[in-house]
């Protein structure tokens, strides 16, 4: 053995896995790796192992049951992804593997294929449908706000309300991009959703959630399911307010209604209040038009009537006239008046003469008509006590040919189910479900042997 070799240090196998695994966890200490995700395994421990995989090599990796990973339905065989975390090794296989904390979908195509795959979920449950959009307040008292408090969204929201109509606006300040916002986004909506009226802090009236424009990694915090179902959840409407106009996200087709910008959003917000003060205006003009004209014609009706009353004295000397006349032949027509009247007393008491000639007569006509009454009321009577009789008769002779009578007796009468008599023995067979009649009333029977 040579001196060279005599020199070298020793290791054994477990000191030198220990050394190789400090180099690479010193010198890997956080990387992102982009590669094709292959053989997906999912133990019942609750960690997922995974090859991460290009044309040439393969990087096993794991993902342990108590990391976080929002992503988490990203780990699917066959997808393009990145994955965050730190190289390691496993002395146990003599290799290295990575330790991922997160993962996204690499590229474009990748985001937008799980965009739609959670699009579809969401229109099965039911959350963009147009009946569950809640209507917007036509003038909100508090208007909040979740978004970035460093960027330019909530400043312009705010220059907005001002110039149309200036409102008390509340900000929950989120992150809006990046790694939690997604979490923070809906605990934000939550959040207000659980304020009170009353409280320090009152309930808004309206929210909008929103942010500036970026790619669509940049907005993916709002594709997130945790805050699409915080906004379906929300008792408050919202408008949502992402991005630019052509940008479009899933909370757009959950919220009460997507706004194309955060400023537009404000204008959705508030009406404007130069256009209420001009309503206002018109239709303060439309209610005075009909009074000033109504005003107007009694004016006119009230100078005619003064006219008019210039004129009575003249109209009235016609009538006074006529009076005076009046008051001169008074006198004769009274007495005239009187005459008629004693004539026609003196022809009513001729009158009142005849009458009683006549009521002498009538008595004696009717002394006649009640003694007819009499007699006729006798025989009547007669009549009604021999129909009596007879009848109580009749009934005596009935119930005693009646067969009510031979059932007393001790006899019984024997009736199929629609209750009509049978006669024999064959008969009863044949209809096996019978009904006895006994004096005291039926018993329903079924025949099951004869003999």
């Amino acid at each position: 053995m040579t001196d060279e070799l005599t020199n070298l240090k020793e290791f054994s196998v477990s000191e030198i896995s220990g050394v190789l695994k400090r180099h690479v966890e010193e010198g890997f200490p956080l990387v992102k790796v982009r590669g094709e995700l292959g053989r997906v395994s999912r133990p019942a421990s609750g960690h997922i192992y995974f090859d991460l995989k290009d044309d040439r090599s393969v990087l096993a990796s794991v993902i342990w049951r108590t990391t976080r990973i929002i992503q988490s339905e990203f780990v699917e065989e066959g997808l393009e992804i990145i994955a965050v975390g730190k190289l390691t090794t496993f002395s146990g296989q003599s290799r290295y593997q990575l330790i991922v904390s997160n993962i996204f979908p690499a590229g474009t195509g990748a985001l937008m294929a799980m965009l739609e795959k959670r699009k579809e979920q969401f229109i099965k449950e039911g959350l963009f449908e147009k009946d569950k959009k809640k209507p917007l307040p036509f003038l909100p008292e508090i208007i909040g706000v979740v978004t970035s408090e460093t960027g330019a969204v909530f400043r312009d929201i705010l220059h907005r309300l001002r110039e149309r109509f200036p409102r008390q606006v509340i900000i929950w300040p989120v992150p809006v991009q990046g790694e939690g916002s997604a979490e923070k986004i809906a605990e934000a909506i939550t959040g207000f959703n659980l304020l009170l009226k009353s409280s320090k802090s009152p309930r808004p009236d309206l929210l909008i959630v929103g942010r500036g424009g970026g790619s669509l990694e940049d907005l993916w915090c709002f594709n997130e399911e945790i805050v699409v179902r915080a906004v379906a959840q929300s008792e408050i409407p919202i408008i949502s307010a992402v991005g630019h106009e052509t940008d479009t996200t899933l909370i757009d087709y959950v919220a009460d209604i997507r706004a194309p910008t955060p400023t537009a959003a404000a204008e959705i917000a508030v009406p404007e209040l130069k256009n209420l003060l001009g309503k206002i205006d018109d239709f303060g003009g439309r209610l005075k038009r009909p009074v000033f004209l109504r005003l107007e014609n009694v004016r006119k009706n009230m100078t005619h009537a003064k006219k008019s009353m210039e004129n009575v004295k003249y109209i009235l000397s016609e009538y006074i006239q006529r009076f005076d006349i009046l008051i001169v032949r008074f006198p004769n027509i009274l007495r005239i008046y009187l005459q008629k009247k004693k004539e026609q007393l003196f022809q009513m008491r001729v009158a009142v003469l005849d009458l009683d000639f006549v009521k002498s007569d009538l008595k004696t006509k009717h002394r006649l008509v009640k003694d007819l009454g009499k007699a006729l009321n006798q025989q009547i009577e007669g009549v009604h006590r021999n129909k009596k009789n007879m009848l109580f008769s009749h009934s005596r002779l009935h119930d005693s040919l009646g067969y009510k009578r031979t059932l007393s007796r001790g006899y019984a009468i024997v009736r199929d189910k629609n209750m009509k008599l049978v006669r024999n023995k064959d008969g009863a067979v044949k209809e096996k479900h019978l009904h006895i009649e006994f004096n005291e009333g039926l018993i329903a029977v079924e025949v099951k042997e004869t003999e």
